[in-house]
């Protein structure tokens, strides 16, 4: 087939299609879900989820992402499991394209996961023996690519540019001189509560597109950081607390890398203060609360 980097709706509908042909599954009435970094499709006569990478240049992600489910599972850490298929990930029209036993999502009388969960599949996680996937290491310094993002964004002033930059240029200093207080290891690196999921009344993890080596307390960092910025009760974060064994607000270098962490956060956001006022007003919020040191001022989720 050519090779073409289209992501449309069309496009989609063939590479989907082509893929299950060559895994002896049928794409009839298969539904699209969402579109964003990969496209996920649900096949409605088997359960099964094919997703869709947005280039070749992903295919090492694919692979990772294989890699990490399968070693999880075999470590009993509660994960979406793969649909083995040989040879996968399968490379169609130039998008990597691998195949997942679809989850059974929540059922009657099922709760929503909450960060106790997560606290409880971050420690098993992290507590998963003999990784073979090929990791790559994960700087914290880097993580949110916040050059680029600077360099690319439109509707910010030059000072707005300025100060992040500078900001950025500080905290990848302060972040060299770090003494981690937890051991180095596999990190799942975007540990929230809207990446697990239910499969028959089981919660599990899921997304491991950044699966990387790095600091454990990265992986700690989103629910700290919640009780300030989207008002976290103090008790659940307790709760999240005494499931893991580590307090990371109590580490020495929580302050500099929840900074880091928060001019990502401020970064990504800007990358759509054009689409929508809301967006634009939030993010001269946290530029704000960055500017004038405010760990405690509420931010917006988005």
């Amino acid at each position: 087939m050519p090779q073409t980097n289209a992501f449309d709706s069309d496009s989609l509908q063939q590479i989907v299609e082509a893929a299950s042909r060559a895994a002896a599954l049928s794409a009839d009435g298969a539904r699209l879900l969402r579109i964003g970094e990969n496209a996920i499709y649900r096949l409605a006569h088997d359960p099964v989820v094919v997703r869709i990478a947005r280039s070749a240049a992903r295919m090492d992600t694919a692979r990772r992402e294989l890699c990490v489910a399968r070693w999880l599972d075999r470590n009993a850490v509660p994960t979406i499991k793969v649909h083995e298929v040989a040879d996968q990930p399968l490379l169609i029209e130039g998008h990597p394209v691998t195949f997942w036993r679809a989850v059974s999502g929540p059922q009657d009388g099922d709760r929503s996961p909450d960060r106790t969960d997560l606290a409880r599949l971050l420690l098993a996680f992290h507590g998963a023996k003999d990784c073979p996937c090929e990791l790559p290491a994960m700087d914290p310094s880097s993580w949110a690519k916040v050059e680029e993002r600077i360099s690319a964004a439109t509707g910010i002033d030059a000072d707005a540019r300025e100060f992040l930059s500078a900001r950025n240029a500080e905290l990848a200093e302060k972040v060299k001189n770090l003494d981690y207080a937890l051991p180095r290891g596999p990190i799942h690196a975007d540990a929230y509560t809207g990446n697990l999921l239910i499969d028959d009344g089981v919660i599990v993890l899921s997304d491991y597109e950044g699966v990387s080596i790095g600091p454990r307390e990265w992986d700690l960092l989103p629910t700290a950081v919640a009780v300030d910025r989207y008002g976290l009760p103090e008790e659940e974060y307790r709760e999240f607390v005494d499931i893991y064994g580590f307090d990371v607000r109590e580490w020495s270098g929580y302050r500099t890398l929840r900074q880091v962490r928060e001019l990502g956060m401020t970064t990504w956001l800007m990358q759509n203060v054009n689409t929508d006022p809301a967006i634009a007003e939030e993010f001269t919020v946290r530029l704000s609360s960055l500017r004038e040191s405010e760990f405690e001022r509420r931010w917006r989720l988005f």
